[in-house]
């Protein structure tokens, strides 16, 4: 559980009155290492009144066992925690159940195109019913004991799912590495990245390098790929892992791809979304990779129904620059695609 410093209650705009706690930071070990486990596109709470149930249970028991055999110090939900236009009103209860299963790991959260989807419980989303907003869902997991997940500024709305967390060095207030999350919009917005997006990052990087004195090594979840992961690997960069499924990135990156490769302390970025691919791509200045598929729910490619995993990132704090190692650990307990970024 969080140790916490102190507690106190904000209104978020147009939303719900959360409390907004403020923690002890994340650090690395005392082996300068952090590791990171990403589940990607778990899409809890299909077919609420048949198979979905089970299906569920299946999944959260493999969550589970990865946590037991990675041990991570954080765990990142990616995106598309739940189908949206299968869950009417109780959408926050499949939230409070990811976040009970983690527990006591920490974890940090991002939106998909999914999650705050337009509820429509016949699949005819003419008629939209209920539905929990993105704010909510980020407010909701923001106020748990075991979250660092954020509230993004309220100028990003809708693009609420925006910020950064810190990891501190072992013994020190030394930020060591920087996580970012970011927004790739759908559900109650259109898949893009929004131009303030942009803009923000552009300032938070232009100001933590002044505050810390030096750029800070950063890895990047995003729920939506960029293009550039294709267009690489067309073009001849090294690339490893699983490719069954096409690319589909945001319908407009404002800019983003471009500002991530010319910041020297952008290392990689985690995305998922197409759920059969797993695969990385080394660019000149960063790498760009999938999650893995960590659910039995969504649709999956027949060759991999039976393979869901999760990523797992490795890093190495070495003077003032990092090691990255990935792999991915498999449903039956193996480890896969181990490289270096």
């Amino acid at each position: 559980m969080k140790n916490f410093l102190y507690i106190f209650w904000a209104t978020v705009t147009g939303v719900i009155n959360v409390p907004l706690v403020l923690c002890q930071q994340l650090r690395f070990t005392e082996q300068n290492s952090f590791k990171v486990l990403q589940f990607a596109d778990l899409h809890e709470g299909e077919g609420p009144d048949s198979w979905g149930p089970e299906t569920d249970e299946r999944t959260e028991s493999f969550l589970s066992r990865a946590i037991d055999l990675e041990k991570p110090d954080l765990v990142v939900f990616s995106g598309d925690q739940i189908t949206g236009l299968n869950v009417e009103t109780n959408a926050t209860d499949y939230y409070q159940r990811l976040s009970d299963l983690v527990d006591p790991t920490p974890h940090t959260m991002i939106l998909g195109n999914h999650d705050a989807e337009p509820y429509s419980g016949n699949g005819d989303q003419s008629d939209p019913g209920a539905l929990t907003t993105r704010s909510d869902l980020i407010a909701f997991d923001s106020s748990q004991p075991n979250s660092y997940t954020a509230v993004g500024p309220p100028e990003l709305s809708p693009a609420i799912s925006t910020y950064i967390v810190d990891v501190l060095s072992p013994s020190s207030s030394e930020v060591s590495l920087q996580i970012i999350h970011l927004d790739s919009g759908g559900g109650g917005m259109s898949e893009i990245i929004l131009p303030n997006q942009v803009a923000w990052l552009e300032s938070e990087l232009e100001k933590r390098r002044e505050k810390n004195g030096r750029p800070v090594p950063s890895i990047v979840f995003i729920h939506i790929p960029f293009s550039e992961i294709e267009t690489s690997k067309e073009n001849g960069s090294e690339c490893f892992g699983v490719e069954l499924d096409g690319v589909t990135p945001t319908d407009s990156d404002g800019g983003l791809f471009s500002l991530l490769s010319n910041y020297m302390e952008i290392k990689s970025v985690f995305s998922g979304h197409d759920h059969c691919n797993s695969f990385c791509c080394k660019l000149p200045t960063l790498s760009l990779c999938f999650g893995r598929h960590s659910s039995f729910g969504g649709y999956s490619c027949e060759k991999q129904a039976k393979e869901i995993g999760a990523r797992v990132i490795d890093v190495q704090v070495k003077g003032e620059e990092v090691e990255i190692n990935t792999w991915i650990r498999m449903y039956s307990g193996n480890v896969i695609e181990e490289h270096g970024l």
